[in-house]
């Protein structure tokens, strides 16, 4: 960390970090402040000084000084001019950031970044940071996960939503039968119940018992057909995945509980998973 402003007054609990030597762990990387106002915080508070000592706690041959009393004349001094550009522009590009943990509401300004349910890291609003700015924090994100691990993910009210991450639900394209397997199982099943005289085979449940699938399911925005009370409940409660992300679940036909019945026993995929399924935040 290259230097911590949580006791200066006027800011919130903030540590800034050059990502370039530094280390952040991956969930740092949701509380990222908007370049915009990293600049308007740090330039109020500090200046960029060439120091020897830099090496050790600074970047680029430079540290940030804190400003007592007047601040130095930026405008009038063509160095200082330079440093604050060079500040300023360390800032844009991604290599100098500022963490803040208990600041602002989130949205969609003040943090740009925000972590999906499967741990992946997205900027929630391009049009307002730099393309630079977005891939060199996505890059040093990706390198903080290979030494850190996936980190879980962002848990606030503010809810994203881009062409590639948002709320959804699961919609099924396939169920994936596993047609040499369960031939198998069902010549099985044939054997035991050759003794059921007078009943054609394929006629019950148990005669396709512990035959598998897979279904296949693609994170999809909300169905069109939703009603709009439906729709707000949903889109509040929903989680935040990648739409097009894929998932299979391994299901097996079994007898099962179901309370629907006349006695209380049903033939089911086991788990039980609907066609179109939602997931909501725990």
């Amino acid at each position: 960390m290259l230097i911590d402003i949580s006791n200066i007054k006027g800011l919130n609990i903030m540590d800034v970090y050059d990502l370039r030597r530094e280390h952040v762990r991956p969930k740092e990387f949701e509380n990222i402040l908007s370049p915009f106002f990293v600049r308007h915080k740090i330039s109020n508070y500090f200046y960029l000084e060439k120091s020897i000592a830099a090496s050790s706690g600074g970047f680029d041959g430079y540290q940030l000084k804190r400003i007592y009393g007047l601040k130095p004349p930026f405008s009038n001094d063509m160095s200082r001019q330079g440093e604050e550009y060079f500040l300023h522009n360390s800032i844009d590009r991604g290599y100098l950031v500022a963490v803040e943990h208990f600041g602002f509401e989130r949205n969609g300004i003040n943090y740009p970044f925000f972590i999906a349910e499967n741990g992946e890291l997205f900027c929630v609003n391009e049009n307002h940071v730099d393309d630079f700015f977005v891939n060199f924090i996505l890059g040093a994100f990706k390198s903080s996960v290979l030494m850190y691990g996936k980190p879980l993910p962002t848990r606030s009210n503010y809810v994203p939503v881009t062409k590639d991450f948002g709320p959804g639900f699961w919609r099924t394209l396939d169920d994936d039968y596993h047609a040499l397997s369960n031939i198998g199982k069902m010549i099985i099943n044939r054997a035991t119940s050759m003794g059921d005289e007078g009943r054609v085979f394929m006629s019950e449940g148990k005669d396709f018992m512990h035959t598998t699938r897979d279904k296949i399911q693609e994170w999809s925005p909300l169905p069109p057909e939703l009603d709009e009370g439906n729709r707000s409940l949903i889109f509040r409660r929903s989680v935040i995945r990648r739409y097009g992300e894929r998932r299979e679940i391994h299901q097996s036909y079994l007898e099962s509980d179901d309370a629907w019945t006349q006695d209380g026993k049903s033939w089911q995929w086991i788990p039980g998973v609907s066609d179109e399924d939602f997931e909501f935040k725990k």
